[in-house]
């Protein structure tokens, strides 16, 4: 292995940890803190969204502080599941890489199943980790969730690999080109 490959592989295994560290604070967070950031988030995105649409004429309304926050309560717990899997997207994404790199790009299968369990270990991890969290859970339906996001990079990569490295890209090394 070339000492550049050696040197990329090296920085995208200190992005792992630091996408994984950050995970874990997140997770450190008691529930009101963690409800609370997600809860303004939401409300700034509606705010914004609002403001846009009354900009360009898209609507000329703007409903009150009460149904905002009831949109906000009604969005948070869908958003923050969907935020679960997509943190977990991105790190399959930089795991399956970093080790189908250190394979060589050789070895897609073997890349995606070491990737698949070590998000199932790190997404068990972290449930059980905000069991000692205060006013948190672990929740193996969170997991489940991480995983699915996951999953969901592995495919994406996966899809990637098969289509661009092993398809379009052979093909342009053989001067196959496609007509």
């Amino acid at each position: 292995m070339s000492k550049n490959k050696k040197i990329i592989i090296a920085i995208a295994f200190i992005f792992i940890i630091l996408w994984i560290v950050g995970i874990y604070k997140l997770s450190a967070m008691n529930s009101s803190n963690s409800n609370g950031s997600s809860r303004n988030i939401i409300g700034i995105f509606i705010e914004d969204t609002l403001d846009i649409t009354n900009k360009y004429g898209i609507t000329n309304s703007h409903p009150d502080d009460q149904k905002i926050n009831k949109a906000v309560v009604l969005l948070n717990k869908p958003l923050r599941k969907v935020m679960h899997a997509s943190v977990y997207l991105v790190l399959a994404l930089m795991i399956i890489f970093t080790i189908n790199m250190f394979f060589k790009n050789k070895k897609y299968l073997k890349s995606a199943l070491i990737t698949l369990l070590l998000i199932i270990a790190l997404a068990g991890f972290d449930e059980y980790h905000q069991t000692y969290v205060k006013d948190r859970t672990g929740d193996i339906k969170d997991v489940l969730i991480d995983t699915i996001g996951g999953v969901a990079g592995i495919l994406f990569y996966g899809t990637y690999y098969y289509v661009y490295r092993r398809g379009y890209n052979a093909g342009i090394k053989n001067n196959n080109v496609l007509k």
